[in-house]
């Protein structure tokens, strides 16, 4: 009899460990920036669109779990969970120099000769606060400027946490850490949101594709729901007569930062470089002219047909504006390309 409420104990006792929830051990949870890879190659190829979001947008974990953040190199995203209530870290900040001896191809100074030279925050050279995380303190990645490497972070107290890209301004997700005694959802549960995330993501950007500008305008990207982006010049080659101011315009929903930059496709290249290494040059980030100043293009602009409109944003806490104008004086072909995203060009045709 004894034997019997021992072997029956044991099997209680092995019924109870089976029916417990999926949080009795520790686990890792999947986070992807932008999106699994797959998703990501597909939304580019067809449609030159991004999706400015971590895939599941909400995680759920126990106390005591990691979650491991991948595909940041991808798209170029970081991981920034700052101390509960926080805000995320700038991408740019004045390095403490002066432009100085900047000419254009005529060989006139530039206007920003004088102005502060901007540059990528060194805080995200590296990963900063260590492995875990308590919400008294920021854990980031980093920018993803080496090989592809996971963001590993075990999560030590329950509670809603909000955490950011600091490349993306508009790019944000969600982390809810549960004590351990609650159950969360499983690995193959967290699959299917992101399944389905994946689809409403594909979805819209299909319609932006499809999008048309009307008038002296052009889009730099369209930008819609779920911060899904199409990262295309819209209309991708404008006609208009001698004379016409056209606005180039940032899309009201981006998260993105762009500009619209013509010049010979030499005098370009080596500007849209600047922007992968430490310090981006001063005539790719300001404006050809100074602000206040209407923006004219002819060939024989700065010797050269160069125009820039500087970087522009929707980021309310940057002092970027949200557009510029240019007006066209002469006939011509004028190519153009954001020097940020490279692949990102336009023409306008100037007639008459």
């Amino acid at each position: 009899m004894g034997v019997k409420k021992g072997a029956l104990a044991v099997a209680c006792t092995a019924m109870a460990a089976i029916a417990l929830p999926a949080t009795a051990a520790a686990r890792t949870q999947t986070v992807w920036a932008g999106g699994p890879p797959g998703f990501q190659k597909t939304m580019h190829k067809a449609y030159s669109a991004e999706a400015l979001d971590f895939f599941p947008h909400t995680v759920t974990v126990n106390v005591g779990d990691t979650i491991s953040w991948r595909g940041m190199s991808i798209g170029f995203h970081s991981i920034d969970i700052p101390a509960k209530g926080g805000s995320d870290l700038p991408l740019i900040l004045p390095t403490g120099a002066k432009a100085s001896g900047l000419n254009d191809f005529a060989g006139n100074p530039f206007w920003f000769n004088g102005q502060p030279v901007l540059g990528f925050n060194p805080q995200l050279g590296a990963p900063l606060g260590g492995k875990t995380y308590n919400g008294t303190s920021r854990v980031d990645s980093g920018l993803p400027v080496g090989p592809p490497t996971p963001f590993n972070i075990k999560f030590l107290k329950p509670g809603v946490y909000h955490y950011f890209c600091d490349v993306h301004y508009d790019m944000q997700g969600t982390i809810v850490v549960l004590p351990k005694s609650k159950p969360t959802p499983s690995g193959a549960q967290n699959a299917v949101t992101v399944t389905l995330q994946t689809a409403r993501d594909l979805k819209v950007a299909k319609r932006l594709d499809k999008t048309r500008i009307h008038g002296s305008r052009v889009s730099l990207g369209v930008a819609g729901k779920d911060n899904v982006e199409v990262l295309a010049m819209f209309p991708s080659t404008l006609h208009v007569k001698t004379g016409t101011t056209v606005s180039f315009a940032m899309s009201p929903l981006t998260g993105e930062t762009h500009t619209a930059t013509f010049g010979p496709a030499g005098y370009l290249k080596p500007l849209a470089d600047s922007f992968n290494g430490p310090i981006p040059s001063p005539t790719a980030i300001y404006p050809s002219s100074p602000p206040g100043t209407p923006l004219t293009l002819n060939p024989a602009s700065h010797g050269n047909g160069f125009a820039n409109t500087g970087a522009l944003d929707e980021d309310v806490t940057t002092p970027l504006p949200p557009g510029a104008k240019i007006t066209f004086t002469k006939p011509g072909t004028y190519h153009y390309q954001c020097l940020i995203h490279p692949f990102m060009r336009g023409t306008v045709v100037v007639t008459g």
